[in-house]
């Protein structure tokens, strides 16, 4: 009998060894496909697919699917609904454009998919959508405009480089200057846009409104490519602009490199339009699978930066 307990006993402290030292069962991988709108479209462009790519990692519990639509609003709704047909678990999309969104939005309503709109604001009903993380375009528009107004230099002529054409950021930021030059009297002199916010059509484009002899005093460039570009021509054509110069430059977003041009007097001021929206997408997800309530459209804080009041010190602690 002795013997039958001693096995028992074996037995019963080998389970439980094996139990114990068994490895947790690991929970699944959040499945979450993002439509980004382009690989490099810009310098902001790159530091949004990093956050994203930093902050939904398999060890914050995440499965990243990233599909690039490449400047093509067709390729991103195809892209969507080949992730909504993979039964992702979130939908996250940054549109090149604001409309035409309807058909994805409803099939993922229909597949039980959360969609979460980042960076830009699509043309959706509340109801289609389960919540916003995005930038106010009109918002940093009427910031640039109030600073420019504030300028108090009589006369403006202003040269508007335009981002894609029907994004929420270029039909935010040119709202908010359209409006600011009707109310006060500015001529907007030359208005484009700009496919992929490129920053070589930007200097073409200021190139060719130099060209034609059109005089201006102020580039209200869309984002900061596309102002450096326009900077390009000015420098070929030997105009002096920025803080110490003939022409106003204003830009869009704030990367470290064009917040070290507003220090050197290059750009007047710069808006920020931030990009790092990764770890906002990784709270919202983590908020939602907790049963958290959630904003439904949430606008991202930001600011902007003055050549006559930015310091080095700023620049230097900008973490993109």
């Amino acid at each position: 009998m002795k013997k039958v307990f001693a096995v028992i006993f074996t037995f019963l402290a080998l389970f439980s060894i094996v139990v114990c030292s068994a490895p947790a069962l690991a929970a699944p991988l959040i499945t979450v496909g993002f439509v980004q709108t382009n690989t490099n479209e810009s310098d902001w462009r790159t530091a949004n697919t990093k956050s994203m790519q930093t902050a939904l990692t398999k060890e914050a519990g995440f499965d990243l699917k990233i599909v690039f639509g490449e400047g093509s609003h067709e390729k991103q709704v195809a892209d969507a609904q080949a992730l909504i047909q993979e039964e992702v678990d979130y939908l996250v999309i940054a549109g090149i454009q604001s409309s035409g969104w309807e058909s994805v939005a409803r099939s993922a309503k229909d597949a039980g998919i959360p969609l979460i709109m980042v960076d830009r604001k699509l043309d959706l009903a509340e109801d289609m959508y389960t919540a916003m993380v995005c930038s106010d375009f009109e918002a940093e528009g009427k910031k640039a405009t109030d600073w420019l107004k504030a300028q108090n230099k009589g006369e403006y002529n202003i040269v508007h480089i335009q981002g894609d054409a029907g994004s929420s950021a270029q039909l935010g930021r040119s709202k908010a200057l359209k409006d600011a030059a009707a109310a006060n009297g500015w001529k907007i002199v030359h208005q484009q846009a700009m496919k992929g916010w490129d920053e070589g059509l930007a200097t073409a484009e200021v190139t060719n409104v130099i060209d034609a002899g059109t005089k201006f005093n102020v580039i209200f460039s869309e984002n900061d490519n596309m102002a450096r570009g326009a900077e390009t021509a000015m420098d070929n054509a030997g105009i002096t602009y920025g803080k110490n110069g003939s022409v106003i430059v204003i830009a869009f977003d704030a990367n470290k490199w064009a917040l070290q041009l507003v220090v050197d007097g290059k750009f007047n001021l710069d808006v920020e339009c931030n990009p790092l929206h990764g770890p906002r997408i990784v709270k919202l997800i983590n908020d939602i699978e907790a049963g958290k309530p959630v904003d439904k459209n949430a606008y991202v804080d930001e600011e902007i930066f003055d050549s006559a009041t930015i310091t080095q010190a700023i620049v230097d602690a900008r973490p993109y």
